[in-house]
């Protein structure tokens, strides 16, 4: 029964002190995931936070999240806060398009995406993180959030264009950053005062846009040019063609490009970084997963090895659990709906928080405790269907999901397999909410030292 005079319970934060916020020191201080989570404790599993004239519905109910991703997923599209957020980068690509477009791009762009060609992509990986690694010193400190950054964004390199850009990483990297920071305050901005106050933001942002698109231009056009297939995704988008026989064009062809460019490599440097927090602070997890990678006997992994390797893949859905890429799913329903027993209207911002729901103690016991025994087989199938989500849900999960678990697998393989990674002393290690889920300031610093393992093959 809907009760459409009754108020969804949550917290409510005057509009001026959401100005005050964004225009103030405490905006870079405030913990959003942590706001979340605490909301959903005192509130429950669907409350509303009211900023001002704006209200926000969030859900941590998988039930819900299930009917708003997959039983009602027509009455909903991507909330226009993301598609502002993005929308100087990502433009019309499959982050933010939709109806009969998304279905056509994402039929276009599901082959890069098959398992034979995921699998040739494990050679990649390996050997981009042996490269990596051949440049640590034992006992030196690292920071491993950067050198994660650096080895994804090889790895799509190689992948996505099948290229070297060795000498551009550092600065593709820089101008990565300065795109998602500047999302991520769109995604928070409460007032247009605060656009209209940061112009000089605005100019840097759009100034490393349009100088990673020079760079994504010149790359798309070198393999027009080659006119083959050279088993990188690039070449398969190239390749692709519609019901009509058409294929994409210039402009469509770079959105896709940029958008997996962007989110291919953020995400999952993010999750080994969060992956070697965990195992640094947890012994005896690190020392079960040290037993099943020396089964290798020194080998270098491959995609053929995964299968034999579960728990490696119970340790990377645990991280996601625990520090999901996204931090959750924002939708915005296309006409006044029902749901949870209140009347939502239309157009309003309904998000499903990812983040908040992975650590509800209702759903997952002993929440913030690192078990990787969670996703073991006679374990993960009492974990409540869709309070799981790191690559969202329906129709739209990510559509490179098979590809990231397969990357971080191997690369978080390849490293401990010689190195012994713990995290340096006397940091405080926080997660923050920046388009994705990161170390607070993007920074976690490492010890390495090198381990007494038989020479790899």
């Amino acid at each position: 029964m809907t009760t459409q005079a009754a108020t969804v319970p949550g917290p409510r934060i005057p509009g001026f002190m959401m100005t005050m916020t964004q225009l103030s020191p405490v905006r870079m201080e405030f913990d959003s995931l942590a706001y979340l989570t605490e909301n959903a404790e005192k509130y429950g599993s669907f409350f509303a936070i009211y900023a001002g004239k704006n209200v926000t519905y969030v859900i941590t109910d998988p039930q819900l999240a299930h009917e708003v991703l997959v039983t009602r997923h027509q009455e909903f599209h991507k909330a226009e806060m993301i598609r502002k957020a993005v929308a100087l980068f990502a433009s019309n690509g499959l982050l933010t398009s939709e109806g009969d477009f998304w279905k056509r791009q994402r039929k276009l762009a599901q082959p890069a995406f098959h398992f034979q060609r995921i699998a040739a992509y494990g050679d990649v990986v390996t050997k981009e993180t042996s490269k990596l690694i051949a440049n640590w010193q034992s006992g030196e400190n690292r920071d491993i959030a950067l050198e994660m950054m650096a080895l994804t964004l090889k790895v799509v390199n190689k992948t996505l264009f099948n290229i070297e850009l060795s000498g551009e990483v550092e600065h593709i990297g820089a101008l990565t950053t300065i795109i998602l920071e500047a999302a991520n305050d769109r995604l928070n901005s409460y007032n247009p005062i605060f656009e209209r106050i940061f112009k000089r933001q605005q100019r840097r942002e759009e100034a490393a846009i349009n100088e990673l698109n020079r760079i994504i231009d010149g790359i798309i056009d070198e393999h027009r040019k080659q006119g083959t297939d050279s088993g990188d995704l690039l070449s398969m988008l190239l390749e692709a063609r519609d019901e009509e026989g058409k294929p994409m064009d210039a402009k469509q062809l770079r959105d896709e490009v940029v958008t997996l460019f962007i989110a291919g490599h953020e995400t999952t440097a993010n999750t080994l970084t969060w992956a070697f927090y965990l195992l640094s602070e947890n012994p005896g997890v690190t020392e079960k997963l040290m037993a099943e990678i020396a089964t290798l006997k020194g080998q270098t992994p491959t995609v053929r090895d995964l299968p034999q390797m579960p728990y490696s893949e119970q340790v990377i859905k645990e991280t996601m659990r625990l520090y999901p890429a996204a931090g959750g799913v924002t939708r915005q329903p296309l006409h006044d709906i029902e749901l949870g027993g209140y009347h939502i209207p239309k157009g309003s911002n309904v998000a499903i928080s990812t983040y908040a729901m992975q650590r509800d103690a209702k759903l997952f016991p002993d929440p913030l405790r690192f078990d990787p025994e969670r996703f073991a087989p006679e374990n993960e199938g009492n974990i409540p269907r869709y309070a799981y989500l790191p690559f969202g849900g329906g129709p739209r999960i990510c559509i490179g999901n098979s590809f990231a678990m397969m990357e971080a697998r191997l690369a978080l393989i390849t490293i401990l397999q010689q190195w012994k990674v713990t995290l340096a002393p006397n940091q405080k290690v926080r997660a923050e909410q920046l388009f994705t889920t990161r170390p607070k300031g993007g920074k976690l610093w490492v010890n390495v030292n090198r381990l007494n393992t038989p020479e790899q093959k």
